[in-house]
């Protein structure tokens, strides 16, 4: 552990990164990702340059900290609100002699868990999968029903589970979901998918994109200032406590 004027910080040297990278954790702290053969005598100065996003993304932790003191962030779920979509579930682990772990539904929104249920990363990974199926189950069509209602071009829509962003457009219009979304109040879900569908537009946050998206939803700026602690409707074991920031 090596300590700075006021942080204390864990190294991490990777031959795919281009740039100094930040991540701040809940439960690893401060980590300094940096490429290979990175000087590290420069990390200090990068810290104290860095300095303003290093305090607000530690209030932020801390806020997340006492947040998620109730439900610890290794532990699975026993149940899954997904409020974009309006559905509970259930949740059951059912240990079973198969190597793998499968997730599969049951009737009354009951949702199964099986196979090697003592792997907590497995479960999580099933639990994961399935997500990744509700989202583009759901939340795929009311995007492209979003893009026809409104004259949008959209070419392509994927799903994945970012840990920074809601969602992304592509240069060439393609639109990544993450699978988070379905944990968020359905308002706020439509208003990130209809900011996507103006960046197919403008891909950038220029006055044009604000007016665009001002036409298509008048009260985008509520919204937006409510993103900011939608990430309390994310279920702690779907580890929403980094933050990340490139140097």
């Amino acid at each position: 552990m090596t300590t700075s004027v006021k942080h204390n910080y864990t190294v991490k040297e990777s031959s795919r990164v281009k740039n100094v990278r930040l991540k701040l954790s809940l439960r690893e702290g401060l980590t300094v990702v940096i490429p290979t053969g990175f000087d590290r005598d420069r990390i200090p100065g990068l810290l104290e340059k860095k300095k303003r996003w290093l305090e607000k993304a530690t209030e932020r932790i801390e806020t997340q900290r006492k947040f998620f003191e109730p439900e610890p962030p290794g532990l699975l779920p026993e149940r899954l609100s997904l409020r974009s979509i309006g559905e509970e579930w259930s949740v059951d682990y059912r240990p079973t002699q198969q190597e793998c772990v499968s997730a599969v539904e049951r009737p009354g929104r009951r949702l199964l868990v099986f196979g090697d249920t003592d792997n907590i990363d497995a479960c999580k990974n099933a639990l994961r999968r399935w997500l990744n199926r509700k989202t583009h189950e759901h939340l795929e069509p009311w995007l492209v029903r979003l893009a026809s209602e409104n004259s949008f071009a959209l070419r392509r829509v994927l799903v994945k589970s970012q840990r920074t962003r809601w969602a992304s457009c592509s240069r060439n219009g393609a639109i990544s979901l993450n699978l988070k979304l379905l944990f968020a109040p359905e308002e706020l879900v439509r208003y990130i998918l209809i900011h996507e569908l103006c960046h197919t537009v403008h891909l950038n946050h220029s006055p044009r994109f604000w007016a665009c998206l001002r036409r298509h939803d008048p009260d985008y700026a509520n919204k937006d200032d409510r993103l900011r602690t939608a990430w309390r409707n994310i279920p702690a074991w779907l580890d929403v406590d980094k933050m990340c920031e490139k140097v």
